[in-house]
């Protein structure tokens, strides 16, 4: 678990103004690595006030909340600062500041804000930083005790704490009303709808590392393999990439494993580019070559692929760019046949991810590649990626750069039988009603897999109809039931997200290496919240390991 304060926002995406915004950031990651994680730091907390009839604003560079309920108030000051009759001063172009004004103005109005909103009682303190000066001397206009120069500097949480006063302590209730003055939080109900909305566009915003410098990548072998965990952008690197040869007139090529996944990334890819699975791409095969297929026939698929991979060096050699993601589920024969459309010039990109491996298929390496690996994870909720780490289901543990904190995944234990596992599947979603949450941001995954499973084949859950897959029409397009909440295989929704993922049907005797990938797939597909429903044995593994 994380055991460092908490920043309130987060570091991540904060893109400091020039070298007083980079002074900042190093204060406030001494904060978070030298605070435990009961204490809170507010930064760059934007203030405002009325004075004799107008409304003046301000900003406070950070405010440290103890979880005793003191306060102290940090004015960080970078550069040079000046000594005189006045007190500590510092220039801004023409114009010279009182340093003890600005922190007494913050002083003073922190302590008649909360007055006026009714707020407990606390002590609040203010500790003048200088990363960039030194201090020789004792000041009248500000006591030297409360200033952490630039000697000082790695004292600085020590100094944080010598400011509080541990003599009083605000009851729990008391601590989180100025919590939430100090987070600016209204006593509204939170629209968690609006709030998977934002989660969905923050984590495509932060995951675009992959799709930025990825393609700036050029080796003369056209050969690129890339090992990326779960939320690391892989797909919008994908994307990139198709767009990128759409508009260069290049003929390009997206071949993956799931069909959910391809018709997903269909909807999204420029209608030029080709997409697809690869069995599809076997089947489309075969007819052109006039053969009727039978999907009901014991070992079709098995014999489309021998048939590709029979012709694959008669194929034309049209292609400029060809991905194939979720490379973990393909055999290495298959990526062979697959080569063979490529062109002299062309790019091949293999992205997948190890971990995430449920066919038990033999792990290879695509000789002469650029080798590209990535375990940050951009899409989970910080809570979520803690919880993977505790229980290993990764051979090292996985970065958290996801922007939401989120919750610890919750578990819902049901008895024996159906019926008691049904009542616990409805009762979670009727919660997640409850608090907000639309059907349309909620999916449902079983655990079992598709042939197995019974919670995609229930026509209604928590009260909504069930989208739920119904198999192919004669054309090969997947048929789906009308409804409103989505039902699907934890199996098909692989490199897929939702806001919510619920997760049914678990159960294992044992957290070997193939349950730990199946938890990791699922875990990692939500952007807000996980809600395991699992069998008692299930769940006794898993709190043991917690």
């Amino acid at each position: 678990m994380n055991d460092m304060a908490h920043l309130h926002p987060s570091l991540i995406g904060f893109t400091p103004d020039g070298p007083g915004g980079h002074r900042e950031r190093e204060v406030l990651e001494h904060l978070e690595q030298g605070l435990d994680e009961h204490f809170s730091v507010f930064h760059h907390l934007s203030w405002s006030a009325m004075a004799n009839g107008r409304q003046v604003f301000g900003e406070f560079d950070a405010v440290v909340l103890s979880p005793q309920g003191h306060i102290v108030i940090l004015e960080v000051k970078s550069g040079d600062v000046e000594v005189g009759a006045s007190g500590l001063t510092k220039r801004y172009g023409r114009e010279t500041k009182s340093i003890n004004h600005q922190i007494q103005r913050l002083y003073n109005g922190l302590r008649e804000r909360m007055r006026k909103g009714e707020l407990p009682e606390t002590s609040i303190a203010t500790l003048l930083v200088l990363p960039d000066a030194r201090i020789s001397q004792a000041l009248a206009a500000y006591p030297r005790e409360r200033i952490v120069d630039s000697a000082e500097i790695e004292r600085l949480c020590t100094r944080v704490r010598e400011c509080m006063d541990l003599s009083q302590t605000l009851e729990s209730s008391q601590h989180q009303r100025v919590f939430d003055f100090l987070a600016n939080r209204f006593e509204v109900v939170p629209d968690v709808a609006t709030h998977a909305d934002q989660a969905q566009r923050t984590s495509t915003q932060l995951a675009s590392g992959l799709a930025t410098w990825v393609p700036r990548i050029a080796h003369e072998s056209g050969l690129y393999q890339i090992e990326a965990t779960a939320g690391s952008g892989k797909t919008q690197l994908a994307l990139t990439l198709l767009r990128a040869a759409a508009q260069a007139g290049q003929r390009a090529r997206y071949v993956c494993y799931n069909r959910p996944l391809a018709d997903h990334l269909g909807q999204l890819a420029p209608p030029r580019c080709e997409v697809s699975t690869f069995h599809q791409l076997c089947h489309e095969h075969a007819e052109r070559a006039g053969e009727t297929v039978d999907f009901s026939k014991e070992g079709v698929f098995t014999q489309l692929e021998q048939r590709y991979l029979a012709d694959a060096p008669q194929f034309e050699k049209r292609l400029d760019l060809l991905i194939v993601d979720e490379v973990q589920d393909f055999e290495e024969t298959w990526i062979l046949a697959l080569a063979e459309s490529l062109n002299d010039n062309a790019r091949f990109y293999v992205m997948g991810d190890s971990q995430q491996e449920l066919y038990n298929r033999d792990v290879f390496d695509l000789q002469g590649a650029v080798q590209v690996r990535c375990m940050d994870n951009f899409r989970s909720p910080r809570a979520v990626v803690d919880f993977i780490n505790q229980l290993d289901l990764t051979p090292e543990p996985i970065e958290a750069r996801g922007a939401v904190t989120g919750l610890t995944p919750r578990l819902h234990v049901h008895g024996e039988g159906a019926q008691a596992e049904l009542k616990a599947i409805n009762g979670c979603l009727q919660g997640l009603w409850q608090e907000g949450f639309r059907p349309s941001q909620v999916v449902v995954l079983s655990y079992a897999g598709l042939q197995k499973a019974r919670t995609p084949k229930l026509e209604t859950l928590g009260g909504e109809p069930t989208r739920r897959p119904m198999g192919f029409d004669s054309h090969s397009n997947a048929l789906w039931s009308e409804g409103t909440l989505l039902v699907d295989s934890l199996h098909r929704f692989k490199g897929q997200s939702m806001p919510v993922v619920v997760i049914t049907e678990v159960d294992f005797a044992e957290l070997n290496p193939r349950e730990k990938r199946k938890l990791l797939v699922g875990l990692t597909r939500a952007l807000l919240r996980v809600e395991l429903v699992l069998s008692e044995r299930a769940a006794n593994i898993l709190q043991t390991k917690l």
